[in-house]
């Protein structure tokens, strides 16, 4: 098995609790990085439209193209099953990407009166809410980074929804009792519905 992260490898913030929700500790997996020892001018975001956000080996963010990621991608070698650390919506019949995996879990879904979608940045909530627009008739979008030291008190006035999606792999199962102190919804992070995907198959 193997996990593609957009930003560097090793992921030691997703992947041992990836594993965890699983629930075979003994799974055999190697760990790769789309940008791992490569020049940050050649993967920089486009424009607004075009950023990814993921993490640096160091703990810091890494900003990252839509379209570079999405080139890297067609052109991977693969040996093992691969697992995409990304949300965001990628075509590839070679790998088990997290969108489709999500919409999936949405679609199966009664269609939902008031739902939020928390992404990493400001500049994502745009493409966010067109991706998740036919989930909710009241769909909102804010943006709350997994990558900063932030877990405390927020703005947002979460109480009457009845969802809260965190978009973005780099949210774990802390975040997720995080938001469900500020809501009397469900919360549920895309690393969860992931990680009991991968459970059903792997098990």
């Amino acid at each position: 098995m193997l996990f593609i992260t957009i930003g560097e490898s090793p992921r030691d913030d997703v992947v041992p609790e990836l594993i965890d929700i699983i629930g075979k500790r003994n799974i055999s997996y190697r760990e790769i990085g789309l940008i791992d020892n490569v020049d940050s001018r050649l993967y920089t975001p486009l424009n607004s439209q075009d950023i990814l956000v993921s993490r640096k080996r160091d703990g810091s963010i890494a900003y990252v193209s839509h379209k570079w990621v999405s080139e890297r991608l067609a052109n991977l070698k693969l040996n093992d099953l691969g697992i995409l650390l990304c949300t965001d919506d990628f075509e590839s019949d070679r790998l088990i990407l997290p969108y489709r995996v999500v919409r999936s879990f949405f679609k199966a879904l009664p269609k939902l009166d008031k739902m939020t979608v928390v992404v990493p940045e400001e500049d994502q909530r745009e493409n966010a809410i067109k991706r998740w627009d036919n989930i909710s008739n009241r769909l909102s979008c804010i943006a709350f980074s997994p990558y900063k030291p932030q877990m405390k008190a927020t703005s947002f006035d979460l109480r009457d929804e009845q969802l809260v999606y965190l978009d973005c792999i780099g949210f774990s199962l802390q975040h997720e009792k995080f938001f469900k102190d500020l809501t009397k919804g469900i919360v549920i992070s895309a690393r969860r519905i992931l990680g009991n995907y991968l459970r059903c198959l792997i098990s």
